[in-house]
Order: structure tokens, then sequence, then C-alpha cells
């Protein structure tokens, strides 16, 4: 499928960039307003996708920052460098908690829908489970055989996904923290994961060049989304449940038709060399984020689905 530099149905509304290194996470506010990006010039960043400029800086680390996700009443950004995750008051900016315990460099991190828990991924190939109030931690979930590079939680909170290296997925129970099931499919790593917003799917993207796209009551698998030449960095489910986008090392973003898994669009986009996570739809409105050049710049895209839908 051929990609075009702006294809129909995409909009530029800005183009965000900071330092010059490398972005590794992007995370929305719940309202749709704030996007927050990590990166290797050792900061979270805060964008007013409105205006298109940066409203906040949130310093104090020593090394890269790989994650960064928003609780889900917009009151606190979690993120994490080396082995350690930081928890920001965004109220006023400040790191208010540090929770140790993960062995190597955590990679991933998810927040449950009550905005009380949050879920890790790391490199020492566990999933753990905090408590952000206590700041203790609940449980740490083993079972994967390689690094766990992406997490994620269920629209109810039941349920903590993990993606890694040995390219399985797992699905956890949050209420009991034992391991539900195992999802196997994938020749290559896991490096993003993306729940629908109603809870049923679950896509899943590998270095094998694949996304996959499960029923997560059954574990069945739906489809197979073999278009991408290179492995595939990033998953994201729109607001409304309609599209999936995709982003791949093959410099393109594609979209997805939900209701047959056809291709809508696909989109030139320069990809690093990272295997990051470059893309996440707003989830208010159909507003895409995605990382450009080279994963330097971030761009926010207004999207017309009526060309499509």
């Amino acid at each position: 499928m051929q990609s075009e530099a702006c294809p129909t149905g995409f909009s530029l509304r800005h183009t965000l960039k900071a330092k010059n290194r490398a972005i590794t996470r992007l995370a929305w506010s719940p309202d749709g307003r704030t996007l927050a990006s990590a990166s290797y010039d050792q900061t979270v960043r805060l964008w007013d996708t409105e205006a298109g400029a940066q409203s906040q800086e949130l310093l104090g680390y020593s090394g890269s920052v790989f994650t960064v996700a928003i609780t889900p009443d917009g009151r606190q950004a979690i993120s994490a460098s080396k082995n350690a995750l930081k928890v920001w008051n965004l109220t006023h900016g400040k790191r208010s908690k540090t929770l140790r315990g993960h062995k190597d460099y955590v990679y991933a991190v998810a927040v449950t829908p009550d905005s009380q828990r949050i879920v890790s991924g790391a490199y020492d190939e566990t999933v753990r489970v905090w408590d952000i109030a206590s700041e203790e931690m609940l449980a740490a979930l083993a079972g994967h055989q390689g690094r766990v590079g992406c997490v994620a939680v269920t629209p109810d909170g039941r349920r903590a996904i993990s993606g890694a290296g040995d390219a399985s997925v797992k699905i956890w129970s949050l209420a009991e923290y034992r391991e539900l099931s195992t999802l196997n499919g994938h020749s290559g790593e896991i490096l993003s994961l993306a729940v629908s917003p109603d809870g049923r799917l679950l896509a899943s993207a590998s270095h094998d060049g694949d996304v996959r796209v499960w029923n997560l009551d059954t574990g069945d698998l739906i489809a197979v989304l073999t278009e991408h030449g290179k492995l595939v960095t990033s998953v994201s489910f729109s607001a409304d449940g309609r599209i999936l986008a995709s982003k791949s090392a093959d410099h393109s973003v594609i979209l997805w038709r939900c209701a047959n898994w056809e291709p809508l669009a696909c989109l030139a986009e320069p990809h690093a060399k990272f295997a990051f996570s470059g893309l996440a739809f707003n989830p208010q409105s159909p507003v895409l984020a995605t990382l450009g050049d080279k994963d330097k710049s971030i761009r926010i895209w207004d999207l017309d689905t009526a060309v499509w839908f």
C-alpha cells in the first residue's frame, strides 16, 4: 500500500519539537487537551495541543525517560527511567513519589481506570503492580521469558496485559494477581499493545512485522494485519473504536477499519532506529499524535473520518 505524505482525511494541526533527542513515548491526558512525551533528553514534557506549545517540563532525571502515562483522573503523570518509576503531581509539577523494585530498565507503564494502581513492565522479565497512594508494590508477576516492553489495562480495570521479548502476550488478573492466559502466534518481540475502548479487542504489534487482533474474552485470533513491510512499533485505537492505527519501521502509519480490518489510509512518517511507540489516538476526538523527524518531533493530526465512513 503506497503511503502519502498527507493523505486524504489528514490535516496537520501542529508540529511540536523540543531538544534534538529522540522521544520515546506519547500519552494523552483524559480530557484530550494535553499530550505528554518522554524523551532521551531526560525530561517529560507536557504540550498544550490546542495552542501547539509546551505547557510544562518535568525535570529531575539523570538518564533517559523511557515511558510516560497520565492517570485517568488527570492529576498525576507516571514515568520511568532506569529501574524506577516516578509519580508527578501535575498541579505543581513536582515529583511526589519514586517507586523502586524492578531490577532492570522499566519500559512500560499503565494505570488502572480508578487511578489507584500502576502496572509496569521491565527488562527484568516481570510485570509489577503498585499502589499509588501507599507507594507499595502489590505484586510481582513472573512468567515471561523475555523483557517486558509494553503493558495495558482493560477499561474495566480487571485485567492487565503484557507483551514481551518471548513473542507472547499474557493476560493477568488484577484481582488475584495471577496469569489468566497466554496469547501465542507472533514470531518476534511484542512492541506495543492497545485495547479497544469497549474492552473487547486487543491489538498487538510485533518485531515480526504483523499486527494481530484478538478477542480479549475468548483469546481467539480475529485478524492478522500484514500490510507493513518491517517491524511494527505502535498501535492505538481511536476514541470511537472504529479505527486502529499502526506505525512501522517501514516509515508508514496505516489506519485500519475495525469493521473489516481493511486499510483506510497510509501516512508517510519517518521512523527512527528505536523501537518505541510512536503514535497515540486522542481519547476524546479524531485526533492522532505521531512521532516524526526520526522521532525528534511530534505531529498532531486532525482526522476527517467522514471521508472513510
